[in-house]
């Protein structure tokens, strides 16, 4: 893969490796990854993502134990027998 650095951007690059802060540039930026990684998944969108998973996830769960059939009925309907119980 090729990547394309701003001036700025390949200055900041060889002032962290000149500083010792990195080993290499794959160091430097496997790094930079993981720190993004780490904002996009501590974000509200992805809790509220989580949220919503977790949400599915007790929904079937509620479904499996209680035997509930599911025809005819809507997921804010369950949702709303599930806080009730």
């Amino acid at each position: 893969m090729t990547i394309n650095l701003t001036p700025e951007q390949e200055k900041i690059v060889k002032e962290e490796l000149k500083s010792g802060h990195f080993r290499s540039t794959e160091e430097l930026i496997s790094r930079a990854l993981d720190a993004l990684l780490a904002t996009v998944s501590s974000s509200p969108a992805s809790a509220d993502i989580g949220r919503r998973r977790e949400a599915v996830r007790e929904m079937m769960s509620f479904v499996e134990k209680n035997r509930t059939p599911l025809q005819g009925v809507s997921v804010k309907e369950l949702i709303h027998e599930g806080h009730r119980l």
